[in-house]
């Protein structure tokens, strides 16, 4: 997966005050460097906050300076995480009543504290700026990116995924490029879900105090193909609307792949079957191929594929049944 977290087991149960409908703006934004980011507008306490929406990742977390006192109910449990960026947020968990559209719950969250970069990535964003300009998913010298970030994948975290707690089931029809505004669909309706093919995910196994079913979401098996040479990687992967390209995380480095080289990426299904897209390689729209350093043995080892599924498919994500579906757009 695309982070790293290190954070207390501690959980707190989420509450729902329902489990209806609803469609949600997602919002898109061009950063600087041609990298698109989204966003959703999100409710904490009675502070309005613009926060980034990143399947690859797990949990609410605000920067500093930007909720009230009031907004959330203080724990005394420390939390950190720490992305592929090499971003280090380090603060503590609280409880907050949290609204998207009219769903509301009450989950734990992170409260950053501090922001600094990790060992083997010390020059990365974070080292830019002061911590009070910090902004995550873009560039903070620009002051571009967000003071929030809401990580919706199906993995374990103390600070938890709030749509688990609005129902468990979403919908991502992201943005394409050129498109201002997209949706996230809570708990979409059987027509709605008519017709996506289904990606099975491995179980975590159960602790005490889960509330709900945790699923290995960077764990999906896809292949990365240059048809031009035939290099290909495979291997576990994770769809991710924070990372604005195919980023392939390995040990030993290669050199990233030649704008307009023709490429085909594949996912395997529930029932053995692919299902993928060609495209050819470019430094924007979700289509640059990037090596990067694995960052050792014990860290995510596989393919970061970014936004091109997205682009193509809605996708489904239900926590109840471990499985993420696709459907051609």
């Amino acid at each position: 997966m695309r982070m790293t977290v290190l954070a207390s087991l501690f959980l707190f149960a989420g509450v729902a005050h329902a489990a209806a409908r609803d469609v949600i703006p997602i919002h898109s934004a061009t950063m600087a460097n041609g990298d698109l980011r989204y966003s959703v507008t999100l409710k904490i306490g009675s502070s309005t906050v613009e926060t980034q929406l990143d399947t690859g990742s797990v949990g609410l977390r605000v920067l500093p300076g930007v909720l009230k006192p009031q907004d959330v109910a203080a724990q005394d449990t420390p939390a950190m995480i720490q992305y592929g960026s090499g971003v280090r947020l380090i603060g503590t968990l609280a409880l907050a009543d949290v609204s998207l559209g009219n769903a509301t719950a009450r989950v734990p969250m992170q409260v950053v504290d501090s922001i600094s970069c990790s060992d083997a990535r010390p020059k990365c964003p974070a080292s830019k700026v002061a911590a009070k300009d910090f902004l995550m998913g873009g560039n903070p010298e620009r002051g571009e990116g967000f003071k929030a970030i809401m990580g919706v994948g199906m993995l374990r975290n103390p600070a938890s995924n709030p749509l688990v707690a609005m129902g468990g089931r979403w919908l991502v029809v992201l943005p394409r490029p050129g498109q201002s505004t997209g949706q996230l669909i809570l708990n979409p309706t059987a027509a709605q879900t008519q017709g996506f093919r289904n990606i099975s995910l491995q179980r975590f196994p159960t602790k005490p105090g889960d509330t709900s079913a945790y699923w290995k979401d960077h764990g999906v098996q896809g292949c990365l193909q240059r048809l031009d040479t035939h290099q290909q990687v495979c291997g576990d992967s994770i769809l991710d609307t924070g990372a604005a390209g195919f980023h392939v995380y390995a040990d030993a480095l290669q050199a990233n792949w030649p704008v307009g080289a023709p490429a085909h990426f594949s996912l395997t299904l529930a029932d053995g079957s692919q299902m993928g897209q060609h495209f050819k390689v470019d430094n924007g729209g979700g289509r640059y191929v990037r090596y990067i350093t694995a960052q050792g043995a014990h860290n995510f080892h596989g393919i970061n594929a970014g936004l091109l599924t997205y682009f193509d498919n809605a996708v489904l994500y239900d926590q109840a049944a471990g499985t993420i579906g696709l459907h051609g757009r």
